[in-house]
């Protein structure tokens, strides 16, 4: 009986030693090896971000920097070497009955990115518009209409990658061009407030920068109003009148040429980011809100005195927002001030042609003196600003 029961011990033991065993993980190795991995990703997906960010915001100064060089050709082969208007206004050709049309608010032609397509590469565009007609014209020549070049022809070079409302868009626009010290005192989102009255033109300027109880609006127009605020910003409007009619007045463009930048073309804005501009998603649109930033200035300051604007300019406490990324939410196309959805910052380019990122937390004085081309020019009515120094910005 003992040797049965031994024997048959024997063989359960040999049966068992013969069972392979089963190769894979436990769950605790399972568990350690995913937590490995989670630890891992957790380390390289902020930097791979990161390192799309950076790509993202040096393509962004690409196309800064590409149309820069655009509005420095655009000026060094025009009269004087003037930069273009920011927008151009004036009479225009009727679609259907062809003739020339007066309006008593004229109408809106073109931005200043027309004239400069044929200095980004786009000179079959430029062949194809027509000057004389509404940037938002449907009237076909040649196989196309104002509209439909900017409808259906995108442009990347005039969309920051990280604008999501212009990326892929076409008409969209997310640059914008310096159009000086604004007093921003009608609306920004009605389509009859600050940018249909052109509020930059000598005929708007409500600023009294000398203090004599006179402005460009007034009965007897101020001239000396008028050339203290040309030297605040370095694109401005102009208004044609081709058929020489009583109405509307041509006013010349004002635009700064490259060698009346007092303060230094390296140290004055020429362009910047604005995720907000061109709400209307037409590139061609003058209207100030979807082409230019400004800078809002307070122009009744209280104890303010003519002598501190360039030096101490006051920002308007009814437009806060109108800094370095103060309004990067919007609303698109009423918020005409530098924004970008850059950490820290917006890409600009300076009237020089050079490239470089605008910290957010810039001085506010600093960046106001940035915006103006001659601030730092004597004048008897107003004190100029002190020189930049090269480490300010």
């Amino acid at each position: 009986m003992r040797a049965q029961k031994s024997s048959a011990i024997s063989v359960c033991r040999c049966y068992r030693g013969r069972v392979p065993r089963r190769a894979g993980f436990t769950l605790l190795e399972l568990l350690v090896v995913i937590s490995i991995i989670a630890v891992l990703m957790s380390l390289i997906l902020p930097a791979v971000m990161n390192a799309r960010k950076t790509a993202r915001r040096i393509q962004c100064l690409n196309h800064v920097r590409n149309l820069g060089i655009g509005l420095v050709n655009f000026s060094s082969r025009s009269n004087k070497s003037q930069f273009p208007a920011y927008g151009t206004w004036g009479d225009y050709r009727h679609d259907s009955t062809q003739q020339w049309v007066n309006t008593p608010n004229p109408a809106q032609l073109k931005s200043w990115v027309v004239d400069i397509l044929p200095y980004i590469d786009r000179v079959d565009l430029g062949d194809r518009w027509q000057i004389d007609r509404k940037h938002d014209s449907t009237f076909v020549s040649n196989g196309h209409s104002n509209l439909s070049i900017i409808r259906n022809y995108s442009m990347e070079v005039l969309a920051c990658p990280e604008d999501q409302t212009a990326v892929d868009v076409s008409g969209a626009l997310s640059y914008v061009v310096n159009a000086g010290y604004a007093s921003i005192s009608l609306s920004l989102t009605s389509s009859s407030g600050w940018g249909a009255a052109r509020q930059q033109a000598d005929d708007k300027l409500r600023f009294d920068w000398d203090r004599n109880g006179r402005n460009a609006v007034s009965s007897k127009p101020d001239q000396n109003d008028i050339s203290i605020n040309h030297r605040s910003g370095v694109f401005w409007p102009e208004t044609l009148n081709r058929n020489s009619a009583p109405k509307p007045d041509p006013v010349a463009n004002r635009s700064h040429s490259l060698n009346s930048i007092h303060d230094g073309m390296g140290n004055t804005l020429m362009v910047t980011e604005n995720v907000n501009a061109a709400g209307s998603q037409h590139w061609g649109d003058p209207d100030p809100r979807y082409v230019s930033f400004v800078f809002p200035v307070d122009y009744l300051a209280t104890g303010q005195t003519s002598q501190t604007y360039y030096r101490s300019s006051p920002l308007d406490p009814a437009h806060p927002y109108g800094v370095i990324n103060g309004a990067r939410t919007g609303p698109e196309g009423a918020r005409p001030f530098p924004n970008s959805n850059h950490s820290g910052g917006v890409n600009v380019v300076m009237c020089d042609g050079s490239a470089r990122f605008l910290s957010a937390s810039i001085d506010l004085n600093v960046y106001a003196q940035l915006v103006t081309p001659s601030g730092t020019r004597f004048n008897k009515v107003i004190a100029a600003h002190e020189p930049l120094s090269d480490n300010e910005f």
